[in-house]
């Protein structure tokens, strides 16, 4: 809105429709306003537009898990999804242009020192289950608490959909058998698991077990 400064034929300070008003040495000027301008993006631009596009979308819809598993991965002021989007990008993306496709094998939910289990293992089991196992450490050796927590993480690629649980059994139990939805049998599921320390605030990295059908 302009206000006028020196009366009704004086000149006007400020917005005024497409126009500026000042007052400048002792004039009063009238200026359009700068028209925005929309650059199309340079053809260098575009594939790290679409991989940028691409990791977003996908770590969107799994902002509790990344928020608790890159809370310490972030840099100082930095997001914890941040985080994530900026490793898996420079990780786990995979594809030409404009043909970008998420990399499983390579993708990361959660990053942190934590120890994990040995021989995790997850296998397809009849109506519609995956059942998760792993063992004990080696004593002696870095081993994380038997009571931090377990969370899983399978993405049904056919149907674009996640099933996520965390902290509903502890390290020490071994093993955990998901009930998936029964529409996903004979669909194609990636999964993984990743434990919280019983603090809250260790994290292990997540771990790819592999991709299955299910039955």
């Amino acid at each position: 809105m302009g206000k006028l400064s020196r009366g009704f034929l004086g000149g006007f300070q400020g917005q005024l429709g497409t126009a500026y008003g000042c007052f400048w040495r002792l004039m009063d000027l009238i200026k359009a306003m700068p028209r925005k301008v929309k650059r199309a993006a340079t053809e260098a631009q575009v594939p790290a537009r679409l991989k940028m596009k691409l990791m977003t979308s996908f770590l969107a819809r799994l902002k509790k898990i990344i928020n608790i598993g890159f809370k310490h991965a972030a840099a100082p002021g930095q997001a914890a999804m941040n985080a994530a989007v900026s490793y898996n990008l420079s990780n786990a993306i995979t594809g030409i242009s404009p043909d970008f496709t998420i990399d499983f094998t390579k993708l990361l939910l959660s990053k942190g020192s934590l120890p994990l289990p040995r021989m995790i293992t997850a296998t397809a089991e009849a109506a519609a289950k995956v059942k998760f196992i792993w063992e004990e450490n080696y004593a002696g050796s870095e081993d994380g608490s038997a009571d931090d927590t377990a969370s899983f993480i399978v993405y049904n690629e056919t149907r674009s959909q996640f099933i996520v649980l965390t902290g509903v059994i502890t390290r020490s139990a071994l093993q955990y058998t998901l009930q998936l939805p029964p529409p996903f049998v004979g669909d194609t599921v990636h999964c993984y698991i990743s434990f919280v320390g019983i603090n809250g605030k260790e994290v292990s990295n997540s771990l790819y077990l592999g991709e299955l059908v299910v039955v």
